[in-house]
């Protein structure tokens, strides 16, 4: 039986408080262990050798990733970025001049990146309701008749929303469009299931809430999908291959899929009900801390469905200012800037915000400690 609280303390502890779990989780002990191990044996036989012999271990991993999302193992690859997933997957659909992208409002700035270089098509963006959220139908009575692909951020990076996916798959169902789902800072906070949200890809980073290596993601690719698509410039691995795994490149990073692996049975044994749960209730207490301090706007924090991101704005002060005054008193946080999430925080007329994300080993205490010292910071004079 897999010991479940094995995967929820950080491998190497700190006196830091960590809450920059949206950016990089913090790998367990059997993560770094798995990661390490594999270094090891690479040094000791030669990367090729202990490919071979890590084959059973690489299976394994794989199989728990598809466990994690509901899916086939053999719709499952794991990449060295969400990006590159979301790349992979964009570039696999028959795009022509003329042809319209729905995006949401939130969505991340790399994926419109990657939008804006694909000659002739037009990006159109998603209604949303009051809390900046995807309105569906709003959206629907909107629709441009030549939309071939539906991409959602289910939760993004500068705000505590979460967008309603599964919903937006059966719009995008209706009217035959490919639906991707963005899920970078989704896998690991609750359960995923890629049948109910009905996409046809997902991607997601190993290394914010799965608590994964950097240079390591998951990517979903539905039968359907590999069966419609071809893949973009496979290379002398991925081109002899009809599963996800063709978007893989021969040279990957062969620790850190093992890793990942880990991480995903990590997540399994733990529960995500028990991850949703406690994150839930941390979260509800950040908000309400900080909502009681003086000159802070919490950035996104209402409406009836909330992620573990909890953003806020203090009063003259830049959000890298307040980061910088956190990390001061060994608080560890992110600042997300305009960039990020371009549409967003655009409507909502912000250049940055502070990020806080807590995890599993986060604590009562540590809630107190962090309000504690932004009413601390809010209180001193700006140049104090």
């Amino acid at each position: 039986m897999v010991d479940a609280e094995r995967y929820i303390a950080p491998a190497i502890g700190s006196d830091d408080l960590y809450l920059a779990n949206a950016s990089a989780g913090l790998m367990s002990a059997p993560v770094l262990g798995a990661v390490i191990g594999h270094l090891r044996r690479e040094a000791a036989v030669g990367a090729g050798e202990a490919a071979v012999e890590a084959g059973a271990r690489l299976e394994a991993g794989y199989a728990a990733a598809a466990r994690l999302i509901g899916a086939d193992p053999d719709e499952v690859a794991m990449l060295d970025s969400g990006n590159r997933g979301m790349q992979q997957l964009i570039q696999s659909v028959p795009l022509s001049p003329g042809d319209h992208v729905l995006v949401d409002r939130t969505c991340w700035c790399g994926t419109l990146d990657m939008l804006r270089a694909v000659k002739g098509i037009v990006v159109d963006v998603m209604a949303t309701d009051r809390w900046g959220r995807a309105d569906v139908e709003a959206t629907r009575a909107s629709l441009h008749p030549a939309t071939r692909l539906v991409i959602l951020t289910w939760c993004p990076a500068t705000a505590g929303t979460v967008n309603p996916a599964a919903e937006i798959g059966a719009l995008a169902a209706s009217i035959g469009a490919w639906y991707f789902v963005d899920a970078c800072q989704m896998l690991g906070q609750r359960s995923v299931d890629v049948k109910a949200l009905g996409c046809h890809g997902l991607t997601a980073s190993g290394r914010k809430w799965l608590r994964g290596p950097r240079g390591t993601s998951l990517l979903f690719a539905s039968r359907t999908f590999l069966n419609e698509t071809k893949a973009y410039m496979p290379d002398q691995v991925g081109a002899s291959r009809s599963d996800a795994r063709r978007y893989e490149q021969g040279e990957g990073y062969v620790a850190g899929r093992i890793g990942l692996g880990v991480a995903a049975e990590g997540a399994l044994a733990i529960g995500l009900s028990r991850i949703h749960d406690h994150l839930s209730c941390i979260t509800a207490a950040i908000r309400a801390g900080l909502a009681e301090v003086s000159g802070v706007e919490l950035i996104g924090q209402d409406g009836d469905d909330l992620s573990a991101l909890v953003t806020f704005t203090l009063t003259q002060r830049s959000s890298i200012a307040v980061g910088d005054l956190l990390a001061a008193r060994g608080i560890v946080i992110n600042t997300p800037l305009a960039s990020y999430s371009p549409y967003d925080m655009a409507a909502r007329g912000l250049t940055d915000v502070v990020r806080v994300a807590p995890q599993m080993f986060t604590t009562t205490a540590d809630v107190q400690r962090l309000v504690k010292a932004v009413a601390e910071i809010a209180l001193a004079s700006p140049e104090g």
